[in-house]
């Protein structure tokens, strides 16, 4: 005797077919809206890493240069420059190794550093300055032969906010809060 069995066919379903084509619709729109963060995340290097590299190396140029040279910030670039005295560029440190359009346009993207003096302190037990932030803001860092001014560095960048401060002598940073 043999029995004969229908066996159901071997397949998916209008639906389950059309289920996987769905999710996978959602997850190549979720890749797709961050991508360009992706390749940005991996096109650059923390601006505090890249900072701390810049600050040697204008202690390394005034000191070689026994001249006067300034440390600054290039937003549109994303980029610190190290110029000689009257403004030639000696180097050039940037945050990305390729900046295009898209990382100009979105703001979360483009760090924001500025820089302040550290004013010397007054009072009693030296704990107080009379002058703000305003006051204290800088637009660059002169070095002038291996030696700068104390001086601060706040970073944002991606959501990030961190506060460096930097030795006057060695360039390396004293104090880090976040």
């Amino acid at each position: 005797m043999t029995v004969q069995q229908r066996g159901k066919s071997a397949g998916f379903s209008l639906i389950e077919i059309l289920l996987v084509i769905a999710l996978v619709a959602v997850l190549a729109g979720i890749v797709a809206g961050n991508a360009s963060a992706f390749i940005l995340g991996g096109n650059s290097e923390p601006p505090d890493r890249v900072l701390k590299r810049a600050v040697l190396d204008a202690l390394y140029f005034s000191t070689e240069k026994k001249e006067e040279v300034r440390l600054s910030w290039s937003r549109q670039q994303a980029t610190f420059l190290i110029k000689d005295r009257n403004g030639g560029i000696l180097k050039k440190h940037s945050i990305y190794e390729k900046l295009d359009e898209e990382s100009m346009i979105d703001e979360e993207l483009q760090p924001r550093i500025s820089f302040f003096a550290i004013p010397p302190k007054v009072g009693f037990g030296g704990s107080s300055s009379p002058l703000n932030d305003e006051d204290l803001f800088l637009t660059e860092i002169i070095f002038n032969g291996g030696y700068t001014f104390s001086f601060l560095a706040e970073i944002e960048f991606r959501g990030k906010n961190e506060i460096l401060e930097f030795d006057p002598f060695s360039g390396f940073v004293l104090q880090r809060k976040t």
